[in-house]
């Protein structure tokens, strides 16, 4: 087959890697700057370790006023600690499944898996919508 001239070429578009591009309504333009004292800092800081957000996206967020709930710790460590109590329960229909273990009707586990994992998202404040959206990815 001959080659086109140059010229001749559809022009069509490149492919480009990673995610489209914002609407120009939408792309961030604007920079702020703002300047703290050490104290300041550290309160802005230990505000947004709290919401695991960088600067930036914290202020934005507390001006849209659209900041996430802050999590406290002990809930953090229950809903880690009942991770470990859903994995193992997992483990243990797995072997019910598999006719290793006998003793409890399936049914039972599978319930309290489902009252485990229902616990863990109270535990970080998540609706049940939002619980079955994030049990899907």
């Amino acid at each position: 087959m001959p080659e086109l001239p140059t010229s001749e070429l559809p022009n069509l578009p490149r492919r480009k890697r990673g995610p489209k591009p914002l609407a120009l309504s939408d792309k961030r333009v604007y920079s702020v700057s703002v300047r703290l004292n050490s104290a300041e800092l550290a309160d802005l800081d230990s505000a947004r370790a709290l919401v695991r957000m960088q600067r930036g996206e914290y202020l934005r967020s507390a001006s849209r006023g659209v900041l996430p709930p802050t999590i406290p710790q002990i809930n953090r460590e229950a809903w880690a600690n009942l991770g470990r109590v859903a994995g193992n329960l997992n483990q243990y229909q797995q072997a019910i499944n598999a006719g290793t273990v006998h003793g409890h009707p399936p049914e039972v586990i599978q319930e309290l898996a489902e009252l485990v994992q229902k616990l863990r998202a109270e535990l970080l404040g998540i609706t049940e919508s939002e619980a079955e959206i994030e049990g899907e990815n």
